[in-house]
Parts: structure tokens; C-alpha cells; sequence
């Protein structure tokens, strides 16, 4: 046993990415991160996420800082872990003292973010307990989050809500980490975890809509295949969608054609800031510029095309919570690509 736990400790080690040193997760840190670790959502209500919980300790492991990593691991479990399960409610709200998980459906990306975390943190400092407990919300993930519409295997961005009466499945494209679910396959090891990469692929290359060939936010796919923008919801590529081009950066599956629709779309606007969103069905955009996070993504997408090693944006004194995570997730995702 403990010559499998060795090989075992060697694989994971061989997998893992160089450190990520960058002085930017101690603003970070100083500016959204409490004392007893909660990630604070200063553009929303000062809630916090499992999204910003798993960012949080993304940043954390990359930049070595396994005291903080910890506190945020620990805060994590203490208040948002399910009963219930491996995985965890989606948001704390303080502004509710006496109930301040009033919903306990879970958020997947949040729930992957937290698992990868935790294979990295693993890789890191050899602790099993990580590993262990990664197993398990990767398990979870993999039996309760996926499911089939059309013959393709689709990822339900929660338990609960996104199917509808008429049999279509609602799904954000921004919850497909596709880096994080290599290491999932490594940790809890499935063939659902590569055909989940192969179909979200191909629905990503079906959900292009309007004249820019853009993702929204959020999307649906009916029984018989069909990919529309998800009805309900504005029709937009903005503040979810925007992680799209991130991702698949970071996985290594930008590949010209993929990243193209992002590059064309965002070339219309030369050196001006790109804007926080755009409606897919008349064209319209917002009347303001996205934040810093998403010009980091851009910066880092026109980068891949042009082989531009030009900085990205730090985190400006006015970004809140959601600009700065962008911004670090952009920084690593260049750094572990050597974009």
C-alpha cells in the first residue's frame, strides 16, 4: 500500500503546474477574504459563493499561502457543506443571520472549483485529507451532475431547477471548467469525464448565436438538440460568459476556430475598453465597458492569437470582488499556459 500511495504521490506531482508567485493574491486576500476566510462579494450584498470560496482557494494553493488556503477550506465546510452530501450550498447570505443558507441547492461550478482546488492543494502538500475529500465532490459531481438530453452529456449547473416541463435542460457554458476536469478525471476516474469534455465541446460550437457567433450566459438544449439561448434570461454574452474563452485557454483547447467569435467580436472595438455585454438577438450593447477582469480576458485572448506576452491588467482600487477574481484567474491561466 504504501508503494502504490508513493507512485500515487509521484503521478500527482508530475501533473502539477508550476507555482504561480504573483503579489496579486495578497491584495486580493487583504480586500475580499475575511478573517475566518469567508470571500466576500462586495458587488453583491457582501454574499459569498462557493464560486468565490473555490476561487479563492485556487488562489491561494497557486501562490503557496496553505494558511489561507486552509481558513477558506475550513469556513467552506463549516458553512456551506450539505448535509446531505459531498457538495455544497451555493450562497451565505449575513444579511440573514438567523437563516443565512435559505437555499441549499448547490452551484456545480463552484462545486468543481472547490474540488480542483483541492487536487492542486493535494499535489502541493502532500495531505490526503485533501485528496480525500476531493474524491468524494468529484464523485458526487460526476453521479448527480451529469446527465444525458439529445444523447449528449450535459452538466446541470445545480440539483435542482434547470430541467423544464417541456424537457429541456437550462446550462450556463461558463460552468464547463474544462481544466479542472482533466484533474477530476485523475482524481475519480470516468469515461463520462471525457465524453463530458467532447459533448460540451461540440454544444459550444452549436451555441453561437447572433451576428457575432457568441455563447450567452446562459443556454438550452431540447429533446431533439436544439441549442437556444435560454429563454427567461437575457439573451447576452456577458459576466458568465466571458470565463468561456478563459477556460478553454487555460485547458489547451483554444483553438482558432474556438476562439475566433471572442477575438472578432472584441476586434470591433480596437484599443477601447470591451463592453460588459452584448444581446446576441438585436445586437445591442451595454452603455458602460466591462470591468478590468474581463479586459484581462480579452488582453489574455488576444495574446494566444498575436503571441502577445504584454502584461495583463492588476487589480485596480475600484474593481469589486467578481473584477478581481477575473483578473487573478487570468493571470494564472497565463502563467500556466505560458501564453
Amino acid at each position: 500500500m504504501r508503494l502504490v500511495f508513493a507512485c500515487f504521490l509521484l503521478l500527482f506531482a508530475s501533473l502539477a503546474p508550476a507555482r504561480a508567485a504573483d503579489g496579486q493574491w495578497t491584495v486580493y486576500r487583504d480586500r475580499f477574504v475575511t478573517a475566518e476566510g469567508r470571500v466576500v462579494d462586495t458587488g453583491n450584498k457582501q454574499v459569498s459563493h462557493t464560486e468565490g470560496q473555490g476561487w479563492a482557494m485556487l488562489f491561494a494553493e497557486a501562490a503557496g499561502d496553505r494558511a489561507s488556503f486552509d481558513n477558506i477550506w475550513g469556513w467552506t465546510q463549516d458553512h456551506l457543506k450539505r448535509r446531505d452530501s459531498a457538495l455544497f450550498a451555493w450562497r451565505w447570505d449575513p444579511a440573514d443571520p438567523a437563516n443565512p443558507v435559505a437555499d441549499p441547492n448547490n452551484a456545480t461550478d463552484g462545486d468543481t472549483l472547490i474540488a480542483w482546488a483541492l487536487i492542486r492543494a493535494f499535489r502541493h502538500w502532500h495531505d490526503a485529507k485533501y485528496r480525500v475529500a476531493a474524491h468524494a465532490i468529484a464523485e458526487e459531481l460526476r453521479n448527480r451532475m451529469l446527465t444525458a438530453v439529445a444523447r449528449r452529456l450535459v452538466l446541470l449547473p445545480g440539483r435542482d431547477g434547470f430541467a423544464r416541463d417541456n424537457g429541456s435542460i437550462v446550462l450556463s457554458p461558463s460552468y464547463y471548467i474544462y481544466p479542472a476536469f482533466k484533474d477530476l478525471a485523475h482524481i475519480a476516474p470516468s469515461y463520462e469525464w471525457h465524453r463530458l469534455r467532447v459533448d460540451g465541446l461540440a454544444l459550444l460550437d452549436e451555441a453561437q448565436f447572433g451576428q457575432w457567433h457568441l455563447p450567452t450566459d446562459w443556454i438550452a438544449v431540447d429533446p431533439g438538440g436544439a441549442v437556444t439561448p435560454a429563454s427567461g434570461m437575457p439573451p447576452r454574452f456577458g459576466f458568465a460568459a466571458i470565463r468561456v474563452p478563459l477556460y478553454l485557454i487555460w485547458a489547451g483547447y483554444a483553438t482558432p476556430a474556438r476562439l475566433a467569435p471572442y477575438l472578432d467580436f472584441w476586434a470591433g472595438f480596437g484599443d477601447k475598453p470591451v463592453p460588459a455585454w452584448a444581446d446576441v438577438t438585436d445586437g445591442k450593447l451595454s452603455p458602460y465597458a466591462g470591468p478590468t477582469g474581463m479586459q484581462a480576458i480579452a488582453q489574455l485572448a488576444r495574446s494566444v492569437r498575436h503571441a502577445d506576452s504584454t502584461p495583463l491588467p492588476e487589480i485596480g482600487d475600484k474593481d469589486d470582488y467578481y473584477s478581481a477574481s477575473l483578473v487573478l484567474l487570468a493571470r494564472m491561466a497565463r502563467h500556466e499556459t505560458g501564453r
